[in-house]
């Protein structure tokens, strides 16, 4: 430890003063930091030690540890074609996450950054911003705007290749997201900046209700199994952003409460007040409008079996490899289901599943119980 503190020092000393004389010999060093392969052997560069993108790694990780949302593989192959080295990308990559809480959305996300950077989310390339805590307050519109271009720029010129993920989208104040449009636009830079290799991710709960619906219809009426969708079926429905934001799963939809429904909303009524009622993030976005999404991913809601194997997969965590039956039946008895007229869906996907499996574990599996936090 003291060697490796000597070393940094000194590397650091070099930092700023990258020319002096050895016994009468002139001796240059790079003028950056990175330049120097002992440097990046103990603090994260930007270089491909440190990022690199490994379609493996996120394959098995979505395929072991999500469940029921076959159609990120979509997302896979969007990564993949943007960090083809064959093909450089000619704008940043936009990928829009939609679907109710607990089925999986800040867990890709989590995956996708350690799929691409050796320190995972703890990268000082990768950044988070939630919606209700970074730009929640409508009279700072301006402020929010100004700030972000500025600090995307900042980090930016500091490498090219970020990770930058919206949480809460549906929270942030309508406007705020007009700020990126230059840096995700199809431009080779923008005030000498090349934003080109860069990632965004949006994630949202909002159409979560049309995507749960839209879906129980394509199963119900088409005989449809979530493995036999596609991008198609539902991308439109996002974008065209005409959701019902009323909780479906919460109540009763008998055959013609839902016909009147959806005859409101596509009334002119019915479109004025989503208009309004769905005000957020991407409302009257200058992203949506000039098609800069690259891709809206719908995470589907998640039935009996996906809960079944979240909760098995929290026990393997706190390395419970066999947990009991009951135990697992017990979980089972939290969850709520919805709509109430089939109870097909967890109205809360996996969510808290985590802190009851730690709960059981603590008190009837104490010899496996090695006290870590869930991921």
């Amino acid at each position: 430890m003291l060697f490796r503190n000597l070393v940094i020092f000194f590397l650091s000393y070099v930092k700023f003063n990258n020319c002096f004389n050895i016994g009468g010999f002139k001796i240059e060093w790079p003028t950056k930091l990175e330049d120097l392969n002992l440097y990046c052997k103990f603090k994260e560069c930007c270089n491909d030690n440190w990022i690199k993108y490994n379609r493996v790694r996120l394959v098995k990780n979505l395929t072991d540890r999500v469940y029921g949302q076959p159609l990120l593989n979509e997302a896979v192959d969007a990564l993949s074609a943007h960090f083809n080295p064959y093909y450089p990308p000619t704008k940043a990559l936009t990928l829009s996450f939609h679907g109710m809480t607990g089925t999986g959305k800040n867990f890709v996300s989590k995956f996708i950054a350690e799929s691409i950077y050796k320190a995972g989310s703890k990268s000082k390339y990768v950044h988070h911003f939630i919606g209700r805590m970074h730009f929640s307050e409508r009279s700072k519109v301006h402020e929010y705007k100004s700030d972000l271009y500025s600090w995307l720029k900042g980090n930016m010129s500091d490498c090219p290749q970020q990770l930058f993920i919206f949480d809460e989208v549906d929270k942030i104040v309508p406007e705020v997201l007009n700020a990126i449009k230059p840096v995700i636009d199809y431009r080779d830079n923008v005030d000498g900046i090349d934003y080109s290799q860069s990632v965004f991710i949006f994630l949202s709960n909002t159409g979560a209700d049309l995507i749960n619906e839209h879906y129980y219809d394509l199963h119900m009426s088409e005989g449809k199994s979530r493995e036999q969708l596609s991008l198609t079926d539902f991308e439109w429905l996002i974008k065209k952003g005409i959701f019902n934001e009323e909780g479906w799963l919460n109540k009763e939809n008998s055959y013609f409460i839902n016909i009147a429904k959806k005859v409101y909303y596509f009334s002119f009524i019915g479109s004025f007040y989503q208009f309004i009622s769905t005000l957020g993030g991407f409302h009257h976005s200058d992203t949506i409008k000039n098609n800069l999404i690259d891709h809206y991913i719908p995470f589907l809601p998640l039935e009996e079996r996906h809960i079944r194997s979240c909760i098995r997969e929290e026990f393997r965590l706190k390395s419970v490899t066999n947990p009991r039956k009951e135990h697992i039946e017990q979980i089972m008895q939290y969850i709520e289901w919805g709509p109430d007229s089939s109870k097909t869906f967890s109205k809360t996907g996996c969510k808290r599943i985590g802190q009851k499996v730690a709960l059981l574990v603590a008190k009837y599996y104490k010899q496996y119980f090695t006290g870590r936090d869930e991921l």
